[in-house]
Parts: C-alpha cells; structure tokens; sequence
C-alpha cells in the first residue's frame, strides 16, 4: 500500500482556522507542524484527532502515522504538544502567519487595546501603528500575539474579535477595537477644548511655529486623514498636535479619519475635520 496522503482542499478554512486557534490556546507552547507523517514512535499521547472530510482518516501503517485530511494533536515523548496538519491542506501563504502565532489570549479585548496605546504614547513611540484589513493586505511576518474575548478569525487568519499584536503593532477588524482606539488615540495625544472657535483660535496662536502659511493650508485643505508614512496605517502616537472638542469624532479606516471637532498639524502639515475646514474658510 503507497503512503496515503491528503488530496482533497478544505472548503472551511474559518472554520479550521478557528480550531486550530483553540488548540493554540488551550496549550499555549504547541507547535504547528506541516506534514501528513509521524513516526509512531515519536507519539507518547494523542490528545485530538479532528476529521476535516468525510473519507478523512488517521492510517497507521511502516510503524508511522499518515494523516488523511486529519488534524493531530499529540503530545511527543519530551512532552511537548505538536499540532499538525497535512501540509496541503492549507495555502502556503496562511501557514507562515500560523506558525507566527505563538500565544492566543482570551482576555477583555478593550482593556488591552487601552494598554498598548498607553504604553506606546508613554515611551512615545514614532513608529506603532494599527493596521486593518482589507487595506492590510498582509498579516506580519513576525510573532504575533492573538488577543481576543471570542476567537473568530477570517479564512485569511485575519481577527474579527479583538486583535493580531506583532511588535508593537496592532492588526485588526474588529469594529469595537477600532472604534475605541479612535477615540482613544485622539485623547490620549490631543488637547481637549470646549468650542469650535476655542480651537479655531489655538490654531491660529500655534500655527506660524510649526511654518503654516496660507499655501500650507490651501495645500492641505480637505485633508481629514492622518496615517502612517502614507499607506493606511493609523499611528498610535501621531507627530501632530492634535486640539480637539469634548464631542469630537473619528474613526480608523485608511488611517485616522477626522469625523468633527478635530485638528491635527505638525511642520507644514494639516489634517482636520470638514466642520473645522469650513470654519477656517
């Protein structure tokens, strides 16, 4: 008899992505392994086999295990816990960002999100930022830590409850996470005034030392978004100045978008919200 291997694709990959993270969570040092053989010998304990297809099967044949469409979770004989999958079950592309994910974290997502922002403005750190898809086309080629209530991943591994955390870096879709962040980011780097024209007037006092002139501001005019070097990621510690009105709004898209109530500048640049813009017209 040949080796079996796998050959049919996993149509529900949500779904086996969403387990795998379970498994991950559940025993925090496993492994992810890429391959449908095991040499018995090396398996002290089987703690799972998951089917993924009907015809699917855990064949032990030549003093080996070949996994057909199976996920095994075994611990082997130093002890450590190995979550392996046939390796073309899933695309190569997915199996680097796996491999990255070296802790899922059930925790209170906002509450951590509120943690790394205050950490980052503390230690004023240029160069974090949050990343969302779909303009986050990749997820980071480096370990990443999972921070979810819920785990709930998409079939691109990309998190729809809480957050992807690699290197200080945040990515995410969560719309909860996203719509805190905006807020909080603004209060955390800005100045709370009372009125529209209260900021309007700090604006004009602080504008000629950061070089704004009239060009800079026709120039800039319409400009509602900041982001990080120019590629739709929103800074968690923008450079600007940032004034804002106690009922302000934004939001994280393709970077900080600047709803009401909100100026942002820096040297020789202005980004603010359309009721600020119409006000300084």
């Amino acid at each position: 008899m040949s080796n079996p291997s796998s050959s049919s694709s996993i149509e529900n990959l949500t779904f086996l992505f969403n387990n795998l993270l379970k498994y991950k969570q559940k025993y925090e040092d496993a492994e992810f392994l890429f391959d449908n053989r095991i040499p018995i010998s090396s398996v002290k304990r089987i703690i799972s086999v998951e089917r993924l297809t009907k015809d699917a099967d855990l064949i032990e044949e030549d003093y080996n295990y070949y996994l057909q469409n199976i996920v095994l979770v075994y611990e082997d004989n130093k002890r450590r816990i190995h979550i392996t999958i046939p390796p073309n079950i899933i695309p190569n592309d997915k199996k680097e960002t796996l491999t990255n994910i070296k802790k899922v974290v059930i925790t209170d997502k906002i509450k951590m999100i509120k943690q790394i922002i205050q950490e980052v403005v503390m230690k004023k750190k240029w160069d974090n930022y949050i990343a969302v898809y779909p303009y986050a086309t990749q997820l980071p080629n480096r370990e990443i830590i999972y921070y979810t209530e819920k785990i709930n991943v998409s079939d691109n591994l990309f998190p729809y409850n809480g957050f992807f955390y690699a290197n200080g870096d945040i990515y995410t879709n969560d719309p909860e996470v996203l719509k805190f962040a905006a807020r909080y980011i603004v209060e955390l780097n800005g100045i709370k005034v009372n009125s529209l024209k209260e900021l309007i007037q700090m604006f004009i006092k602080l504008m000629d030392k950061f070089y704004i002139t009239g060009d800079t501001l026709a120039n800039s005019r319409g400009n509602d978004k900041i982001e990080f070097g120019e590629a739709c990621l929103t800074p968690l510690y923008p450079e600007d100045v940032i004034i804002y009105t106690s009922n302000f709004e934004a939001e994280i898209g393709c970077g900080l978008r600047l709803k009401k109530g909100i100026i942002a500048f820096s040297y020789e640049l202005v980004a603010a919200s359309p009721d600020v813009w119409s006000a300084l017209t």
